[in-house]
């Protein structure tokens, strides 16, 4: 039998068709073709893996480690070796060749653990040594497959592996993270082995397919495929080649007026057009055909700027270190000219090292701006979008001119030129790299490097030569580095010669031109450094450099990494609003040069089409009401009307602002309103009203209501700093992260007695105050009822609690159980709710609903936002601070209000739905509150908080599921819920024939493709279940007692990760049933939970597998149900490509599910 090994599995785990079948090719001695040499630029890579690995061991070897170094060629005599070695306990050993009699290989390394094994008292885990800076899914299978070759040596499992990493970072995994999957993909690869067929093989397609890859490109390129035409996305190809249209020729061929299922007609001439100009012979001048497209105002070459005699062409070259694990951008290169017309002068700034780097991006934005000052209409042109990505990555990253590089942003200053030559010609090349649009107006490029590439290629010979680092022909000079320089020079120039060549085309137009951007107040706003962005500075800077104790305590009473973390936590507001700033800004520019690039952005509405208006009087100002249809099939995250405030847009054609009087994503339409006041004053500066007619697109505009947050930060930081105020005890203590030593006897004592959680917690929080701790509950532990418990009791003892949380259902609910039980206990205290808002639901139902000035110290329970508790006038005023849902709270809002009360009570699960974040916020300052506080343990720490390990709600088998998959298995059921089951009003069989049970979980799978947002294959199996449920029965354990009764529509929920699939199954069950998306139902509960998983696989699924099977959205899922819960789902997703580790944990997830039966 021919053995396998780890590499044929990780290549199979990325390419299961293509890569796999031509690698089982050549393992069976079949292959009689010829690859592709290997390039220059993969055998550097694989000379520095193995210097990569020799770091390592020099460094273990210093540390006096013993080091077996074996020759890893897995003959006998190696298995041999290996067994020897570890047989004698070394430390580490080298090249370990392992064979378990069908699968063999050599591990990078072993690592010698104290822990017993089949060899005594110390075990090995295998370390997979790899040079990219972030692991890869295909790291995983191979660490996987090693700890399946170590079983029969050590007796058992290796329960850990670890990855190191390009910059001598080390990553512990614990190996149940992905060994259902692997398991899954190890039979998946006999089965593939076993019916395998040379004769056979698969059709070719684009991707990733490992070491075989380019020999598929070149295969792809003979047989003149559709991947061919440039802009052929993958899914355009494969509606094509369902047609029969399978190369380039049979697609310029297309006549008119054809129609190709799935593909819009206007899809389908540009990606015919395309084709056809590819195929056109070059002119007699050697330029490729190419063809206008028409003028639309606002976009394409309409939008190309002005010219300006300071205009900037500007091309950067980068290299990543994969040993060191980072990014070096080495040449910054700009053209510019002294006069116009003449030919561009070009300017370099070379960076060697990080600090070189820094100096070279400062000096060259230095350089900008200083050239601004004589021409302030200048703007700086690039090609396709890696420079302004990188240059707002370096801005953060050094630290340094990160106001300059904003106002680049928001002034519009950047022009990328890609998409105005996408959105203008259609270019007879089969890319529009500028190394194929050059060809219009290029003659052939001079210089040696002739692509990025052969930069890096270059730039790595330079570093192992001993040529000095200033560029140049003589002797004291590096003709390598001269030669990348050249290369940069070119790619430069040919922008600036693309530009003049668009202006050409634009003059010929006749189109107008438009000068530099202005900035609204708003935008203004956040141009000027922020005092919340100095204070962070000055705290940034006092950290001593080099720091040999980050623990030190500094001037604030803080450990020094404790005040970097503050530092960082200062302007948290303000990046979420720079964030929500550049992305509207870069929907502007998508909307006037690539329109197309919206339609799966929720946060805007591409091609919406102007219906008509109505006059809508008023006491005040009337206005006109505009009504536009769209494809409802966008995929929006827009809503109007919902009590967050008002929703502005912008129509960027005109950048006309306005309010949204309606939206309804369900039918496509919109409305907004335009007041008459507006619209006369635009018709009276001759700007006309600013209603597009044609089809337009609408932007979100970022809405600021972190205003007052920043003013109240801002006035406690001046405090702490230049003040010296202490900052609250609590929040030192949880930015900190101390432990509290007398909850691990708090633990112990509820361990046996879950009644007693909430008696034992109240206690506790009375005799210790400036304290931080957690209350984490996971679904059905009763959190609200022990936190309303809590609260009451604490009160009975004269103590104010505050109560807040991200949302005003969170507060209002648990205010209510705070009330009730309060009452329940004879305690007549009073519970309120402190809000501006006009109205609030809890005064209909008998609650004062108070400003803040009008609290009193007899109101003993005050429920509010962060923006209530944030006001100086609520200092101090509380005993505890109750944050519920406090996994949905950024630890930034928690900070602002924290001195409101003396202690913080954290209640929530950070294993159920998380917070929303816009920003990258650096090191732990974007976490929640709950998250930073649990360090990324799934169950608090019993020296951090309570964890409530019984589970009043769900079925035994549903909870163990639940406790295995999310909570280390610590989450019990109460014993009384083994009477939670239900009865099917009609049996229903499972699509492999068995009765479908009444309690428990089942994974129910359902053949289908092609599927993304949404499945009617899985909405009639829904329908199928909901129709065999109603008229049934249900009980389930409450409060001691057996609650029973019919199967209703309210006691069956239904969720999808979707908003299209959960309209389509609302009209198809029609109020059998109750159904949204899952964060609708995050803390309700019903006898019966129905999950719609939707996507045919994870390349059909928006946004991912990532989101699909996101840990928690299926926690919380899942848990609704108190008696059955049902996943639907196409048994495909299982076997899908995971693209990221956190794909990988989640299919490990849903393997372990579809094999819960």
């Amino acid at each position: 039998m021919r053995l396998i090994t780890p590499s044929q599995l990780s290549l199979f785990s990325i390419s299961p068709v293509i890569g796999a079948w031509w690698q089982e090719l050549e393992a069976r001695k079949l292959f009689e073709g010829n690859k592709p040499a290997v390039s220059e630029l993969d055998q550097q890579l694989f000379a520095d893996g193995l210097r990569h690995e020799e770091v390592l061991l020099e460094k273990l070897e210093k540390e006096g480690h013993r080091i077996a170094r074996l020759p890893g060629k897995q003959t006998e005599a190696d298995y041999t070796a290996t067994k020897q070695a570890m047989a004698e306990g070394y430390d580490f050993i080298h090249q370990a060749s392992l064979c378990d009699g069908g699968m063999r290989g050599s591990a990078d390394l072993l690592r010698k653990i104290e822990e017993p094994s089949a060899l005594g008292e110390w075990s090995y885990i295998p370390i997979e040594c790899k040079l990219a800076s972030k692991p890869k899914t295909t790291f995983l299978v191979q660490a996987s497959a090693y700890c399946e070759l170590l079983i029969p040596l050590l007796g058992s499992r290796p329960d850990q592996f670890d990855l190191y990493l390009g910059g001598g970072r080390f990553q512990r995994y614990n190996t149940d993270q992905f060994w259902a999957w692997y398991q899954h993909l190890r039979q998946r690869f006999s089965a593939f082995q076993e019916r395998f067929d040379p004769s056979q093989a698969p059709e070719d397609a684009p991707g990733d397919h490992s070491n075989w890859t380019a020999f598929i490109e070149e295969r792809l390129e003979q047989q003149r495929d559709l991947i061919l035409v440039a802009g052929m996305r993958q899914s355009h190809r494969q509606k094509l080649r369902a047609k029969g249209i399978t190369t380039i020729e049979e697609l310029a061929a297309l006549p008119a007026g054809c129609s190709v299922k799935g593909l819009s007609g206007e899809a389908l001439h540009e990606l015919r057009q395309q084709a056809e100009l590819q195929l056109t012979p070059v002119g007699a001048d050697g330029r490729p055909a190419y063809r206008l497209r028409p003028a639309i105002t606002g976009k394409g070459l309409s939008a190309l700027p002005a010219a300006d005699p300071g205009d900037i062409w500007f091309d950067m070259e980068g290299i990543q270190d994969s040993v060191a694990g980072t990014k070096l951008e080495y040449l910054f290169g700009a053209c510019y000219r002294d006069t116009p017309d003449t030919h561009p002068v070009f300017k370099a700034w070379w960076a060697h090292t990080p600090e070189e780097e820094k100096a070279a991006f400062a000096a060259w934005v230095d350089w900008v701006e200083d050239r601004r000052r004589s021409h302030p209409g200048l703007h700086v042109y690039h090609y396709a979008a890696y420079e302004k990505t990188a240059m707002r990555r370096l801005a953060q990253q050094h630290a340094t001119r990160e106001l300059e590089i904003d106002n680049w942003l928001r002034n519009g200053l950047l022009v990328d030129l890609l998409p105005v030559v996408t959105s203008s010609i259609v270019l007879g090349e089969p890319s529009y790299s500028i190394k194929k649009v050059e060809h219009l107006y290029m003659e052939q490029r001079e210089a040696g490097v002739t692509n990025a590439g052969d930069s890096v290629v270059a730039y790595l010979h330079w570093q192992l030569s001993d040529e000095p680092e200033v560029p140049g022909e003589a002797p004291t000079y590096s003709s390598k580095l001269k030669a990348i320089e050249d290369y940069n020079r070119e790619d430069c120039e040919s922008t600036a010669f693309l530009h003049d060549w668009l202006r050409q085309r634009k003059a010929e137009l006749g189109l107008p031109e438009y000068p530099l951007q202005q900035l609204s107040e708003d935008e203004q706003e956040l141009r000027e450094p922020q005092p919340l962005e100095l204070l962070s500075q000055q705290l940034l800077d006092e950290i001593p450099d080099p720091l040999t104790d980050d623990n030190a305590i500094g001037p604030l009473g803080l450990s020094w990494k404790a005040q970097k973390l503050l530092a960082q936590l200062l302007p948290f507001h303000h990046r979420e609003a720079k964030v929500g700033w550049w992305a509207y800004f870069d929907r502007r520019s998508k909307a006037e040069l690539s329109p197309d690039e919206l339609i799966d952005d929720g946060e805007a509405i591409a091609e919406v089409k102007w219906v008509g208006m109505e006059e809508r009087p008023s006491a005040r100002t009337g206005a006109d009401i505009h009504h536009f249809r769209f494809d409802p099939s966008q995929p929006l995250k827009l809503h109007a009307g919902n009590g967050d405030g008002r929703l502005t847009v912008e129509l960027p054609a005109t950048r006309l602002k306005l309010d949204v009087d309606a939206l309804d994503s369900k039918q496509g339409s919109v409305s907004l309103k335009l007041p008459w006041r507006k619209r006369d004053q635009r018709l009276a500066n001759g700007e006309g009203e600013g209603i597009p007619k044609e089809p337009t697109s609408i932007i979100r505009v970022p809405a600021d209501i972190s205003k007052p947050l920043r003013e109240r930060l801002e006035e406690q930081a001046m405090e702490w700093v230049h003040e010296n105020k202490p900052i609250p005890k609590a929040i030192v203590q949880l930015l900190e992260r101390k432990p509290l030593k007398e909850l691990n006897e708090l633990n112990a004592v509820i361990a046996g007695d879950p009644n007693a959680v909430a008696g034992a917690l109240a206690s506790y929080l009375q005799e210790h105050s400036g304290i931080s701790l957690a209350l984490q509950g996971p679904p059905g532990t009763g959190k609200t009822t022990v936190t309303g418990q809590v609260i009451a009791q604490l009160v009975a003892v004269g103590q104010r609690v505050a109560i807040s949380s991200n949302s005003h259902p969170a507060i209002n609910n648990l205010l209510r159980k705070a009330k009730s039980t309060c009452t329940a206990a004879g305690a007549s205290s009073e519970v309120v709710k402190c809000s501006n808002a006009k109205e609030d639901p809890l005064a209909a139902e008998g609650f004062s609903v108070v400003r803040p000035d009008q609290l009193t110290e007899e109101m003993a329970v005050v429920g509010g936002t962060t923006w209530m508790f944030c006001k100086e006038e609520l200092d101090d005023q509380f005993d505890l601070l109750v944050v519920d849902e406090a996994g949905q709270m950024s630890l930034a809002n928690l900070l602002v209000m924290a001195r409101c009360a003396r202690s913080i009570l954290l209640v929530g699960d950070q294993q159920q739905l998380a917070q929303p974040s816009q920003a990258d916020h650096p090191g732990d300052s974007g976490q929640s509150c709950l998250e930073y506080w649990m360090e990324g343990a799934s169950v608090v720490p019993s020296d951090r908080g309570v964890f409530l390990g019984t589970s009043w709600r769900m079925e035994p088998s549903l909870t163990a599921m639940v406790s295995e998959l999310f909570y280390e298995g610590r989450l019990k059921a109460n014993p009384g819920n083994c009477a939670n089951r239900i009865e099917w009003a009609k049996p229903c069989q499972s699509k492999a024939g068995l009765l479908l049970p009444e309690q428990g979980l089942v994974f129910e799978a359902v053949d289908h493709s092609g599927n993304s947002v949404c499945s009617e294959e899985e909405i009639n199996r829904i329908e199928e279940l909901v129709d065999a449920l109603l008229g049934g029965h249900y009980q389930h354990a409450k409060a001691g007692e057996l609650d029973e009764g019919p199967l209703t529509a309210n006691q069956i929920l239904v969720t999808a990760p979707y908003n299209v699939q959960v309209n389509r199954l609302k009209q198809r069950l029609n109020g059998r049933a109750r159904v949204g998306t899952v964060d609708k139902f995050q803390g309700q509960e019903a006898p019966v939970a129905i999950h719609s998983l939707t996507a045919s696989s994870g390349d059909e699924a928006p946004r991912g597998l990532s989101f699909l099977l996101e840990p928690n959205r299926l926690n919380v899922a899942i848990s609704r149900a108190q008696c059955l819960s049902i996943v639907v789902g196409s048994s495909n997703l299982a076997s899908g490509i995971a693209n990221t580790v956190a794909e990988a944990e989640q299919i490990n997830r849903l393997c372990r599910l579809q094999s819960h039966q």
